[in-house]
């Protein structure tokens, strides 16, 4: 059981009690009054204004943001403004008046009222009908960055334009992602605004989106909203679409100059492969697909028959970042800030080594990733840091590097390769065999 299920527990035992002790005491205050016990009875009155103030301060105001979140998630149709609440009330001073006083001049009043309400819903249903949206994101997007959006609106109507139609996503929030629709609470995210669209036309924006965090976003509908023509009440139109996935990488940050000069330990021993090296690798029969330079016609009198030299690739720069997942059980909000950091530093370091050149695989926990390089190696890596999440260790003041970082670490020692492992372990818990072989940052 989470913290947050512990706690909206705990809330519904503590209202119950409170609820059964008022009706207790209102029960006892009844039973007082009839056998005529005053004091009994004032003391039974206290107690239920001591719990209806408790009541009021620990149990009302969890059950007011749900019954806000849960208006919030109804498809209601409308949504009033503060100008059309304030003609709302008007409507009904003057339709009580007119009821009151049997003038006619105010009944003619409120029935004009009345039919701009009538012609403003018309007119802003007429706006939302027959629009279509689409939306297209980039292929990748980092956090705290703007990215790019084109959003286009058609307006599929024969003969009536569109007037002022803002365009929202809308999606579930990353807590509610994985439970069922009907529990899940929706976030909007504003796209577009547009004053006119012509009929049987499209119009299209260039805009730019802010996601303060990484991680995974789903949109799986487009809300349509316009206040036209009076902008008394706010008409709303959802439209359902094909979920679009949206991964936010976490942004990389220019590294520190220490660590300027970790790819020179990397690669230090030559790789024994083939390749267009300098150094020589072996010596073999002439293949019609081979180069007509690398001859070697000494080797070739001597054996009477064509001879080529083959050569070593060139010194390979290989490095391994590990980042360690794990954290205490229940993690303060400074220690998650820091695992955070600690992704962003990964990222930034990927980043950097990537541009050197460098061939980099990121162990994330348990789970390695292959070697590669290039843009496409960077935004497979950044894919898996933008969804990593911390898992919980056993909860201690001083936890040990995890076993799983230490073999991983010990094997790239192993390859002769350099990791570089990022741990939220207390210093001095680190092996002299990790040391020895790798970069220790501490988150």
């Amino acid at each position: 059981m989470t913290t947050r299920q512990r706690s909206s527990f705990t809330r519904v035992i503590l209202g119950t009690l409170l609820v059964l002790a008022g009706l207790a005491a209102a029960l006892v205050t009844v039973l007082a009054r009839r056998a005529d016990d005053s004091t009994l009875a004032g003391i039974a009155a206290i107690l239920s204004l001591l719990i209806a103030l408790l009541l009021t301060i620990f149990i009302v105001p969890p059950l007011a943001r749900s019954a806000r979140v849960e208006v919030a998630n109804l498809d209601f149709p409308f949504e009033p403004t503060s100008g059309g609440g304030v003609f709302l009330v008007i409507i009904i001073v003057v339709g009580f008046a007119a009821w009151n006083t049997g003038n006619n001049l105010l009944f003619l009043v409120f029935s004009l009222l009345c039919s701009t309400l009538f012609v403003g819903w018309i007119a802003a249903r007429t706006s939302l009908r027959d629009l279509t949206v689409s939306a297209r994101f980039p292929d990748h997007i980092f956090a705290a960055e703007p990215a790019p959006v084109i959003v286009t609106l058609r307006n599929t109507k024969r003969l009536l334009p569109s007037f002022s139609i803002f365009v929202e996503a809308r999606g579930p929030s990353s807590e509610t992602e994985r439970e069922p629709p009907s529990r899940r609470r929706y976030t909007k995210r504003l796209l577009a605004y547009f004053s006119y669209v012509p009929h049987h036309a499209s119009a299209e924006q260039r805009v730019e989106q802010l996601f303060p965090k990484r991680g995974h976003v789903l949109i799986d509908g487009f809300e349509l909203s316009t206040r036209f023509p009076f902008g008394f009440f706010r008409r709303r139109r959802r439209l359902h679409a094909r979920n679009v996935d949206i991964i936010v990488y976490p942004k990389p940050e220019v590294i520190g100059d220490q660590l300027h000069l970790l790819p020179m330990f990397a690669g230090r021993l030559p790789s024994m492969r083939r390749g267009v090296g300098h150094d020589l690798f072996s010596m073999r029969d002439y293949q019609p697909q081979d180069d007509l330079r690398h001859i070697d016609w000494k080797a070739t009198a001597r054996a009477r028959r064509l001879t080529v030299r083959e050569f070593t690739s060139e010194d390979d720069r290989r490095i391994t970042i590990v980042l360690d997942t794990r954290l205490p059980g229940n993690p303060s909000e400074e220690l998650l800030q820091r695992f955070e950091r600690g992704v962003v530093q990964t990222a930034s370091l990927l980043k950097h080594f990537i541009d050197e050149r460098t061939e980099v695989r990121l162990v994330l926990g348990d789970e390695v990733g292959p070697f590669g390089s290039g843009a496409e190696q960077l935004y497979r890596c950044l894919k898996r840091l933008a969804l990593v999440t911390p898992s919980e260790a056993a909860p201690s003041e001083n936890f040990e590097i995890d076993p799983t970082m230490k073999t991983s670490v010990t094997r790239e020692a192993a390859g002769h390769d350099y990791a570089i492992l990022l741990t939220a372990a207390s210093p001095g818990t680190i092996p002299a065999s990790v040391w020895r072989t790798s970069h220790v940052i501490y988150l």
